[in-house]
């Protein structure tokens, strides 16, 4: 009775623990790097084989070098500082817009976007930086800037005019998916600042007005939206996406086909292994995988949420909810464009789908999480208690052997 009722206080105790955070971080970002490694070498080997002279395990060997930059950026990004991140905000932000420059000079341009760089060999796509350098510029600025955001020009200096400016290069380079993730990283932001409402409705209605212009611009954005509100397609190739994408779902049922067992990966899903990898992951791993995916996401969500409700730095909390915004809005895109819930927009799932500069730069964001969450009320401390008990248990460990 005793050890029944004791339960329920330590499950208790254990999520009010101040490392809570840094745990469903971690954990969330393992099972989300493990699947979405798996679920690569699987989609992406057919393709490899016909555009890397047969070398199945080329597109596996690329996300695995982005995968060890990225965990390396994790790591070193989650035991710096606070006050180190603000510091580093401007230049990541000003970093990302001479790259976005180049892109526009001498990019290279895919599926209609000019969204990337040729580096030595790989190819570097700017607007990943600029998502986590914005969330982090916009943290600095508007909580240095907090009790002035109650006018127009106090908003658009500086904060508003690089949002702007950022927001401007990426639409330049045609690339309206990433432009719309940036959108909801600068309003969240904005809106933990403290901004008030009516400032979102103005801006609202600029924003609606840009979108439909941009839709309007393109022919095969507006093909895009057609089809999927009206469920018809003149020619068949207008749906293969969607519907082989719908199909792999179908046939992975409640279990999957098992693991590299996907037969829409050979040449029937396009983009199987990034924006489609969702499909491939119900497909191999079922349901249950799905719903394996949408859990490490919540995760997220909790921790996130956690590190912004428990902060008392203001910067934490605008740029933690802009970071948070960025991962979990642009999976649920991802997510409801394979589940043909919205119109094909061209964005990864993050820490899953390949693609270097996404996984990269995905990483890297979580590192900042993990460095926010080290510093939530109590976790220094509980950091440093785990820390001597283990050096503690180390020693006891030592004088064993040296008695033995």
């Amino acid at each position: 009775m005793t050890a029944t009722a004791a339960r329920p206080d330590s499950t208790v105790n254990a999520w009010r623990s101040p490392l809570t955070s840094y745990y469903l971080l971690a954990a969330a970002t393992g099972i989300l790097v493990l699947v979405g490694l798996a679920v690569v070498l699987s989609s992406s080997s057919i393709t490899s084989i016909r555009t890397a002279s047969g070398n199945a395990y080329a597109g596996f060997i690329t996300q695995l070098i982005a995968l060890t930059v990225g965990l390396a950026a994790l790591v070193v990004g989650s035991r710096l500082p606070v006050r180190a991140w603000r510091h580093l905000a401007p230049w990541i932000l000003y970093g990302s817009m001479v790259l976005l420059g180049l892109v526009l000079a001498t990019g290279e341009a895919s599926g209609g976007n000019q969204a990337w760089i040729r580096v030595g060999g790989f190819s570097l796509q700017p607007s990943e930086i600029a998502k986590l350098g914005l969330a982090l510029y916009l943290g600095a600025v508007l909580s240095r800037f907090r009790d002035r955001l109650t006018h127009p020009r106090h908003i658009l200096m500086p904060g508003g005019l690089m949002a702007g400016a950022v927001l401007m290069l990426v639409l330049l380079g045609r690339d309206m998916g990433t432009a719309m993730i940036l959108m909801v990283v600068v309003a969240v932001a904005f809106w933990v600042a403290g901004v008030p409402a009516r400032f979102f409705g103005l801006a609202g209605i600029g924003v609606g007005v840009l979108i439909l212009m941009l839709v309007n611009s393109g022919e095969t954005r507006m093909a895009r939206i057609l089809q999927w509100a009206g469920d018809s397609c003149v020619d068949v190739q207008e749906c293969w996406q969607q519907t082989h994408g719908t199909w792999a779902l179908a046939s992975g049922g409640l279990w999957g086909l098992g693991p590299g067992m996907s037969r829409e990966k050979w040449g029937y899903l396009p983009a199987a292994d990034n924006d489609y990898i969702f499909a491939i992951i119900g497909e191999e791993f079922g349901l249950l995988g799905t719903l394996l995916i949408l859990g490490a996401y919540a995760m997220i969500l909790i921790a996130v949420t956690r590190v912004v409700t428990r902060s008392t730095d203001r910067f934490v909390q605008i740029s933690g909810a802009a970071i948070g915004a960025w991962i979990i809005v642009q999976a649920c895109v991802n997510i409801a464009v394979v589940l043909e819930l919205a119109p094909v927009t061209g964005v990864p799932l993050p820490l899953v789908s390949s693609g270097g500069s996404s996984l990269i730069m995905s990483l890297a964001a979580v590192g900042v999480l993990m460095a926010f969450a080290r510093q939530e009320p109590g976790a220094p401390e509980a950091f440093a208690a785990r820390t001597s008990v283990v050096r503690r248990s180390l020693a006891v460990l030592s004088r064993g052997r040296r008695r033995g």
